[in-house]
């Protein structure tokens, strides 16, 4: 069994998963606004508490994967670039730090990657070689399994970075998103703002929530108010030009929609798919467009995919029989028999 966890801007789902099942899981509010020195004690009384939940102790966990809104390194050990949270993870020795205080090894992966996987393993996206996610949570996330391979490339942003698309050119970024990004334009972290900015919102009904996400946004336009369904009409409009995007460049069999906005599926469905079949190239036929069927779970059983599918690399004192050669291109792992496996791969 593993502990594996999802980071998000709201909140961090934790798991102990086995054999592509979740055993346990817990929600907890994020960590993203504490410094790590402080959310790594917090955490490890979570998942403490998480493996009591399972009928575990902490130390029978054999590892951790963690699943960051971040680019990650395609070795699993740290960020390779951060959007203002959890900015510890782009330090080389990240993971070295958080195992010496909760004791198990750990591997990073960026959350919406995650994400694909476990809808690719074990949810909508079973079967297929070639898949696209689109994750609408706090940000936009994308993550890509090409030719039944998670897609990295060199610095772990291959396939990640579909909310930072353009779909907007000329309008303005926020939150130093770059001008015209699908995110400044149309995630929920930017919605309050774009929301007040519009005319006549004191005279909308949304003017009286204070937090305002999309649950509020439809619920509001189907009651009729003007201004929820401008922004509503746009958030289709630009979830289905990334959509479009992430077809046009990636060439997949099904492209999966997932994350906390998906509560609206039946509304936000029918209108990506009109998009896409309006101005989509589709010389394979149509692409199917499904709903993710993994819910808060998908990063979760994906981080157990990662684990199995990748060497572990655990600290010495966890396997003091293990230890690993490098020349100048490739690694060996040496086991006590001193026989050599090449691991670049």
């Amino acid at each position: 069994m593993i502990i594996t966890a999802d980071f998000g801007g709201t909140r961090t789902k934790l798991g102990v998963v086995e054999n592509g099942k979740v055993r346990a899981h817990k929600a907890i509010d994020s960590y993203a606004g504490l410094p790590f020195s402080k959310w790594i004690h917090l955490l490890k009384d979570d998942l403490q508490t998480l493996c009591s939940m399972a009928g575990l102790r902490l130390s029978e966990v054999e590892t951790m994967v963690w699943a960051i809104p971040l680019l990650v390194d395609p070795e699993l050990r740290h960020a390779t670039c951060s959007f203002g949270k959890f900015e510890d993870a782009v330090q080389n020795n990240f993971c070295d730090k958080a195992e010496k205080i909760i004791g198990i090894p750990l591997l990073l992966e960026n959350d919406a990657r995650a994400a694909v996987i476990g809808e690719w393993q074990a949810g909508s996206a079973r079967g297929k070689d070639n898949v696209v996610m689109v994750t609408l949570g706090t940000g936009i996330g994308t993550g890509v399994i090409f030719e039944g391979k998670p897609m990295r490339g060199r610095s772990g942003m291959a396939g990640n970075l579909g909310g930072l698309s353009i779909t907007h050119m000329d309008s303005e970024g926020l939150n130093g998103r770059p001008s015209g990004c699908t995110e400044s334009q149309v995630a929920t972290w930017a919605l309050s703002e774009r929301a007040r900015r519009i005319e006549g919102f004191k005279k909308s009904t949304l003017s009286s929530v204070s937090n305002i996400d999309y649950l509020a946004v439809f619920v509001h336009a189907q009651q009729g108010d003007a201004l929820a369904c401008q922004l509503r009409g746009r958030a289709l409009k630009t979830w289905g030009a990334l959509a479009l995007n992430m077809i046009q460049a990636y060439d997949p069999q099904c492209l999966v929609f997932g994350g906390g906005v998906m509560a609206s599926e039946n509304e936000i469905l029918p209108a990506i798919k009109d998009f896409v079949t309006s101005h989509a190239v589709q010389p394979a036929g149509p692409v199917d467009i499904l709903a993710a069927e993994l819910g808060d779970h998908a990063a979760l059983i994906g981080g157990e995919w990662i684990w199995k599918t990748r060497v572990r690399r655990a600290p010495l004192h966890k396997h003091p029989k293990i230890k690993i050669m490098e020349s100048q291109r490739n690694k060996f792992l040496i086991n006590e028999e001193d026989n050599a496996k090449p691991i670049n791969s």
